[in-house]
């Protein structure tokens, strides 16, 4: 394999809603839980699109132009207020890179490339759900664990 430098990351356009979805179904079906079910693609492509401008996606691209990473992210911007600044926020929902590029700083290099965009567009932080094994590769990108404020409820 050739070094990460042969590797392109870019923000996705709508043009490639299919890929996203392709390496969306990949990342699943690696989860042995997960079970393919036809017209998959097309649905999650679909969604993705229709909410394109809040889901900002990085894809990788390896040296022969085969999709080889993904990162995906919604953006959240709480409504203007008067006693607080407007505030927008990442959250990452997803950082996949396939098996074959595993291991050689791709995640990382990605995640770069998600907090300069989050810096040039005024976002005041970027937020995840760490899987333990994938904690270092967060805390080497700067990651460290959040404020124990973050609640959540489940019906």
């Amino acid at each position: 394999m050739r070094g990460m430098s042969d590797v392109r990351i870019i923000p996705a356009t709508r043009d490639e809603g299919l890929i996203v979805a392709a390496l969306a179904l990949q990342m699943d079906l690696e989860d042995d839980a997960a079970t393919p079910r036809p017209g998959f693609i097309t649905e999650y492509a679909d969604a993705w699109l229709a909410d394109y401008a809040r889901r900002p996606t990085w894809l990788a691209f390896g040296p022969e132009g085969e999709a080889v990473g993904l990162v995906q992210a919604a953006l959240i911007t709480k409504l203007p207020s008067l006693r607080r600044p407007v505030v927008s926020w990442l959250h990452v929902g997803q950082v996949f890179v396939v098996r074959a590029h595993r291991g050689h700083g791709l995640a990382g290099r990605m995640l770069t490339d998600v907090q300069d965009w989050a810096r040039r567009h005024q976002v005041d932080r970027i937020q995840l759900n760490a899987r333990q094994q994938a904690r270092s590769v967060y805390e080497r990108a700067g990651f460290t664990p959040a404020a124990d404020r973050l609640m959540e409820w489940r019906p």
